[in-house]
């Protein structure tokens, strides 16, 4: 939010779905007014329409004035106090401090509010992480000792497509008889397979690549499926696999034998992905063993 804006919002008609909103500098006299009338080019609205007005910073004498006199009905509220004289220095700096709290208010109880929504609807999912040793407090079991584990949680994706993740802590797991993580891991497992598909896109020159795909988050956790090293050699027409997990929802495989090696190390290494505790890597896969051949840096 641009701070040395004013932003006016006019409500229109006591309705809360009726709100046109206009923006002047800061710091002119009459910023109220100067919103006004762009709101007023914008859309064709009346001033009596108008029931409440409300701006970023409090409004001048210049804009009472003129509020008084164009919405005599109209509430009038701001959210911080104008300074006095022309120096704005510690207003604004005060203004961007209460913003940014306000700002990691809204993340910490969105965050809560996914955490919830995942305990109630999600789905159980193996969550991959690259650590030196297993993490203290959540479910950590080793696929790769020393770089590469992965655990169980509650996956749910939001309608604006965030993802919510509620983790399986170790002391949960830990008071876990042999049968109920059994139970646990058929049921992650089999929710990693539902939706998964692959899209091949043969080569003459360099060799097969495919990808995998998942109706849902967490397809590169697709490598822990018994059957994984199977598909896709049969898929690519080799044994022994270069797998990319670029990031938790994208997977790249080829053979090793291939000429897609290089291009699929660059993605790895290039990745953007920061959102995760899964650093990208580059795997090599066959029937019995996976080995994290490079990781991109952290």
């Amino acid at each position: 939010m641009d701070l040395t804006l004013n932003v006016v919002v006019f409500q229109l008609n006591s309705n809360d779905d009726e709100l046109i909103t206009a923006a002047a500098p800061a710091q002119a006299h009459d910023s109220v007014r100067q919103a006004w009338q762009q709101a007023e080019r914008e859309r064709q609205i009346q001033s009596s329409d108008v029931t409440r007005v409300h701006s970023t910073w409090q409004p001048t004498d210049t804009d009472r004035n003129f509020l008084a006199a164009t919405f005599p009905e109209a509430g009038h509220t701001h959210v911080f106090e104008r300074p006095e004289g022309d120096d704005w220095t510690d207003a604004l700096e005060h203004a961007r401090r209460v913003m940014d709290e306000v700002e990691n208010i809204k993340l910490r109880e969105r965050g809560e509010e996914m955490f919830r929504q995942a305990e109630r609807v999600g789905e159980w999912l193996p969550i991959l992480h690259s650590v030196s040793e297993p993490l203290p407090f959540s479910a950590s079991l080793p696929l790769v000792e020393g770089k590469l584990y992965f655990g169980f949680a509650r996956v749910t994706t939001t309608p604006d497509g965030r993802i919510g993740m509620s983790h399986l802590t170790r002391s949960k797991f830990e008071a876990m008889s042999a049968e109920e993580i059994e139970e646990l891991a058929l049921e992650a497992l089999g929710n990693v397979k539902s939706g998964l598909n692959f899209k091949v896109a043969p080569d003459a020159e360099l060799g097969t690549l495919a990808t995998m795909e998942r109706d849902g988050p967490c397809v590169a956790s697709a490598i822990l499926l018994d059957d994984f090293h199977e598909k896709c050699a049969e898929q690519v027409g080799e044994d022994r696999l270069v797998v990319g997990l670029i990031s938790p929802d994208h997977i790249l495989i080829a053979g090793a034998g291939s000429g897609q090696v290089e291009d699929i190390r660059q993605a790895v290494l290039t990745s953007p992905d920061t959102g995760t505790e899964l650093v990208p890597c580059l795997l090599l896969i066959d029937a019995d063993t996976i080995e994290v051949v490079a990781e991109r840096p952290r």
